[in-house]
């Protein structure tokens, strides 16, 4: 064979060598042997034609740069479609999952300036009830004991950031966090009537 046919020939085997490569993945082994294949052609493509028809060896050239990537290209087209590519390719979350992540931080962002009451230890995640409801939070950085009031301060992704509420707070009262029974106004009455009037 002449020195032209070889050069199509290396062509070729050098786009199926990386086709091949897509399907059967070797570490670069099969693309280092398509490159020597290219390589190889365009040697082959410089003898044949350079002194008698740079023309030819140039469209030589542009074909051997248009077909090797588009064979690439549509190799990867067909491979996300086979068994190995679908579990290797990570597929877009469903409209239901979305809508159900959209609904979820649009609740946690309803809670921001509610207090609770730690359940769990902070350090720094844990969990906090908020109005009957246990969420998934995070505390500053530092550790919180069990059963410590604590405000909603943001939302990061599926959890809140709280803060703990100091000794005094005004948000410390009743009608701020359904979470604590607290005494009725008729029963402190009642327990202060009875301190000032003890029997005789």
């Amino acid at each position: 064979m002449d020195s032209s046919t070889w050069a199509f020939l290396l062509l070729v085997i050098g786009v199926l060598l990386f086709v091949a490569e897509v399907f059967i993945p070797s570490g670069g082994a099969i693309t280092m042997l398509a490159l020597s294949c290219l390589l190889a052609s365009v040697w082959c493509a410089w003898t044949a034609w350079w002194s008698s028809n740079p023309t030819m060896f140039w469209a030589f050239l542009g074909v051997m740069f248009f077909v090797t990537p588009a064979a690439v290209a549509g190799a990867f087209s067909v491979w996300q479609h086979t068994p190995l590519g679908r579990r290797a390719i990570l597929q877009p979350p469903t409209l239901d999952e979305v809508a159900a992540f959209v609904e979820q931080g649009r609740h946690l962002t309803e809670l921001i300036g509610r207090v609770g009451d730690t359940v769990s230890p902070l350090n720094p995640a844990g969990i906090v009830k908020i109005a009957g409801e246990r969420v998934q939070c995070q505390s500053e950085g530092i550790i919180i004991d069990i059963g410590c009031r604590v405000r909603v301060i943001a939302v990061q992704g599926n959890h809140v950031v709280v803060r703990m509420v100091p000794e005094g707070d005004s948000s410390r009262s009743p009608t701020v966090s359904d979470d604590v029974d607290q005494p009725s106004q008729t029963a402190r009455n009642t327990s202060q009537l009875d301190f000032d009037y003890p029997p005789s």
